[in-house]
C-alpha cells in the first residue's frame, strides 16, 4: 500500500480523496442538525477541520501550507479518534457488505491522511 510510512504513493493519495470528500459532505449535513455548543457539534466541527486539512494536503492546495503545528497535531488526534470509531463500526459488519466496505475505505483513507499530516508536521519541524 505505502512505499514509505511517511510518504504515501500518488495512488494512495488519489484513493483517499473520495472517502474523505464523502465524509466531509455527510458531516456538514449532520452538523446542521446539531445544536451549537453540544459536545457532538464540537466534535464534528473538530473532525471537519481535520478532514478539510487532510483534503487540502492530499490535493496539495494552498490551504494546507497555512496550517500551524497545533492544527496538524489537532488533526492527528481527530484522525486517531475517527479511525478507532471506524474500526469498531467495521467489526459489527460482515466482510463483503456495503457497510464493511465503507468502513474499510474510510480507515484506509484515514491512515493515508494521517501519514500525510505526519509528513507535513515533520516538514514543519525540520
Amino acid at each position: 500500500m505505502f512505499v514509505s510510512m511517511n510518504r504515501p504513493t500518488t495512488d494512495d493519495l488519489q484513493e483517499a480523496i473520495p472517502p474523505i470528500t464523502s465524509l466531509i459532505s455527510k458531516s456538514e449535513k449532520a452538523q446542521l442538525k446539531l445544536t451549537p455548543g453540544t459536545w457532538q457539534h464540537t466534535m464534528l466541527q473538530e473532525n471537519l477541520r481535520a478532514l478539510h486539512l487532510a483534503l487540502a494536503l492530499l490535493k496539495r492546495t494552498n490551504g494546507a501550507a497555512a496550517s500551524s503545528r497545533e492544527d496538524l497535531r489537532a488533526a492527528l488526534r481527530a484522525f486517531a479518534a475517527m479511525t478507532g470509531r471506524s474500526e469498531q463500526a467495521q467489526a459489527k459488519f460482515a466482510p463483503g457488505t456495503s457497510q464493511h466496505t465503507l468502513q474499510r475505505n474510510r480507515i484506509r483513507a484515514f491512515r493515508t491522511a494521517d501519514a500525510v499530516i505526519r509528513a507535513e508536521l515533520n516538514d514543519c519541524n525540520a
